[in-house]
């Protein structure tokens, strides 16, 4: 599998993090994750935005133009010649001087890799999610710390959950890996503050508004989450998935939802013609 590391395409094996990376000392790094749509890179222009702001958080400086970086995409997905992949996009501080502090030649990565979609029985019978009590650091950019995350995978594999909504305080926050939105009455509502703003999750919205549904982005409390008459997530990698249980118990009738269904036609619609 060919890659982009720190300049060059190579072979996977040839990469070679250096152990002083503050990246790999200290987790200090963002990322970036899209898929192909058509044989095309997805969103890529809010993609490669979103990236930008995540490396701004961090003060870290990517090595490439918005140019440059399609032009490397493109190279590496036709010499992996997957059907469909994921494109995944790393960027850390580089060499640490004294695990605090890196010299300013950071570790840029892009690996595209085969896409494994979820199974069909997620979209026609829906899926379940835990909730966790957590609020990620910095949320508004694509850190590299997922701890929380993988720490909790064995309970959502016990519960044979999809996914993890966070919560604090009695809000629910965003999913581990996607965003979630709630619809209550026919009024669809999905947070906007302190959370990752899904590209995916940006694109839903706009479709709904356009097909005159009404959309609401706010705070959510997490009883308002167990109340809702349809849940369903939205993420690069997911697209909008119906979400039926939380913690077990089930969501409206514990079916799939009539704006659930009629939002993921619509999205695949524009797939479809992407």
């Amino acid at each position: 599998m060919l890659t982009f590391w720190n300049g060059k395409i190579c072979n996977l094996d040839k990469v070679q993090i250096n152990p002083y990376d503050i990246g790999f000392l200290r987790g200090y790094g963002v990322f970036d994750v899209m898929c192909t749509q058509n044989g095309k890179p997805f969103l890529l222009d809010a993609h490669w935005k979103r990236f930008q702001n995540s490396a701004k958080e961090l003060k870290l400086q990517i090595p490439v133009t918005k140019e440059e970086y399609e032009k490397i995409i493109q190279k590496l997905l036709a010499s992996n010649g997957f059907k469909k992949s994921n494109i995944r996009t790393v960027l850390s501080g580089g060499i640490s001087c004294d695990a605090f502090s890196c010299d300013g030649k950071e570790t840029f990565l892009i690996l595209v890799e085969k896409f494994k979609p979820l199974p069909v029985e997620v979209y026609e019978k829906g899926a379940g999610v835990i909730t966790v009590e957590h609020n990620r650091h910095i949320p508004r950019a694509k850190i590299t710390n997922y701890v929380e995350a993988i720490r909790n995978q064995d309970a959502k594999k016990k519960k044979k959950a999809l996914e993890i909504i966070f919560t604090k305080n009695g809000e629910a926050l965003e999913a581990s890996t996607s965003n979630f939105f709630v619809v209550k009455n026919n009024v669809l509502a999905t947070t906007r503050d302190g959370v990752l703003l899904g590209t995916t999750r940006n694109l839903v919205v706009d479709l709904a508004r356009k097909n005159k549904f009404k959309v609401e982005e706010r705070k959510i409390s997490e009883k308002e989450l167990r109340e809702a008459d349809e849940v369903f997530l939205t993420a690069t990698n997911k697209d909008v998935v119906p979400i039926v249980k939380i913690d077990g118990k089930k969501i409206g009738n514990g079916k799939i939802g009539k704006n659930t269904k009629i939002l993921m036609e619509i999205f695949q619609g524009f797939v479809k013609n992407y």
